[in-house]
């Protein structure tokens, strides 16, 4: 069971965000042996991000090919987070992205769609969300 506990440290003690959870969680694995690890909360991807996504570059390209923008964001995410890293390769969520992940990711595409689609995805700052 991995759990994620969410606080802050205040004069060198951790203060969780939910104190009851925390308890809770420590509660269940009572005599067990467990592992801690430490470390600052990454930024997931921005709802601005979400939407000049979906909003752009999924729209355009789903235009373009004569496909559904649901078959285009499955396939992107085929091309582009393919994670062979583990025992077993799986495709990475757009929705667990960090920021700058998701935005090396909206690079990626763009380079490759004004490659082999010849078509220019515009940049977030040239377009209205």
């Amino acid at each position: 069971m991995d759990k994620i506990i969410y606080g802050k440290v205040k004069k060198g003690a951790f203060i969780p965000r939910d104190p009851t959870a925390f308890r809770l969680t420590f509660a269940k694995l009572e005599g067990q042996q467990i592992e801690v690890i430490v470390r600052k909360p990454k930024k997931t991807r921005t709802d601005s991000q979400r939407k000049y996504y979906f909003g752009v570059i999924v729209a355009l390209i789903s235009e373009e090919i004569g496909e559904n923008k649901n078959v285009v964001h499955e396939q992107l995410k085929v091309k582009f987070l393919y994670d062979l890293s583990g025992e077993l390769p799986k495709v990475r969520s757009t929705s667990d992205l960090t920021t700058v992940e998701e935005e090396e990711y909206h690079s990626e595409i763009r380079m490759w769609a004004s490659e082999f689609l010849n078509i220019y995805l515009p940049l977030p700052n040239e377009v209205a969300l």
